[in-house]
């Protein structure tokens, strides 16, 4: 296995935990949202993750900590979103 698809798996496990979860609600929400628009609730968790990757990314990349608000901003975004 790639480290590649381990990391990819992660960040998909992840989102389907908070999804589970509700928390943060935004998460749930937005697969809510994405599915009602006609994807499928993995291809909306994978959007999700995506934006969670990127974000983790951009979060290691400056030093910073996790950004929720930004998070959630770009959430409302999808699934415009490139990959």
């Amino acid at each position: 296995m790639s480290n590649d698809k381990t990391v990819r798996d992660g960040f998909l496990n992840t989102v389907q935990e908070q999804i589970a979860s509700g928390d943060p609600p935004v998460v749930r929400a937005t697969r809510d949202r994405l599915v009602s628009q006609g994807l499928s609730e993995g291809e909306a968790a994978q959007m999700i993750a995506i934006v969670l990757r990127n974000e983790m990314k951009q979060m290691i990349s400056e030093s910073r900590s996790f950004d929720d608000t930004r998070f959630a901003s770009l959430l409302q975004k999808l699934p415009s979103l490139p990959s």
